[in-house]
């Protein structure tokens, strides 16, 4: 839960983490190789499509970080203390405000882990995350991160998209038009709205 010091079912909390794994590393989005294993021009590539879905949904930011993740460290636990500790968000953008979507990618194992902030999960749920996932796993398993990012960011911007189009049906936002036939006449039109009430 956002406010918990600890999780109420594991007790795992970041305190725990900090003592386990150390100091975390100070990243910057959208592209941090820690790894080192992305070329300038693959990067450049990545970054343009994080860009182009960042200004079709400037609500959320996305960073793909890249690094060998320690052996003895579990992908999950670990994931977690790097997006809560290593700034890839600023100070403000806590709890709610936070809408921050990582990627995690182990070049060690080739294993990749998302995470959302707090501000996106009532939104981005596991479903939609693993869809993401999935879609960067081929280019995963050939060692291709920059492609395996790249697919990752565009199944987000798919999801999204499909999100955007459920999120006024499911609240009782949508317009009476959105049900109307658009060839119909406008008369006509304005009748078969009127009946709905």
């Amino acid at each position: 839960m956002e406010n918990d010091a600890a999780c109420r079912q594991c007790g795992f909390s970041l305190e725990a983490a900090d003592r386990a794994f150390g100091i975390a590393p100070a990243l910057q989005g959208p592209v941090a190789d820690v790894a080192g294993v992305l070329g300038s021009f693959a990067r450049q590539r990545v970054m343009r499509v994080i860009a182009q879905v960042e200004r079709r949904f400037p609500q959320l930011a996305i960073a793909a970080v890249l690094m060998d993740v320690p052996q003895q460290a579990p992908l999950v636990p670990y994931a977690f203390w790097i997006f809560n500790r290593s700034q890839l968000s600023s100070a403000v953008e806590k709890g709610g405000e936070n809408r921050l979507v990582m990627l995690l990618i182990d070049t060690n194992t080739d294993r990749a882990i998302a995470m959302v902030g707090y501000g996106l999960e009532p939104f981005i749920q596991e479903v939609p995350l693993q869809s993401c996932l999935q879609a960067a796993l081929q280019p995963l398993q050939r060692g291709r991160h920059a492609q395996a990012i790249e697919s990752f960011t565009r199944e987000l911007d798919r999801q999204l998209c499909e999100l955007c189009r459920q999120v006024p049906k499911q609240f009782g936002l949508a317009e009476d038009s959105q049900w109307l036939d658009a060839s119909a006449p406008e008369e006509e039109a304005v009748g078969l709205a009127e009946s709905f009430y």
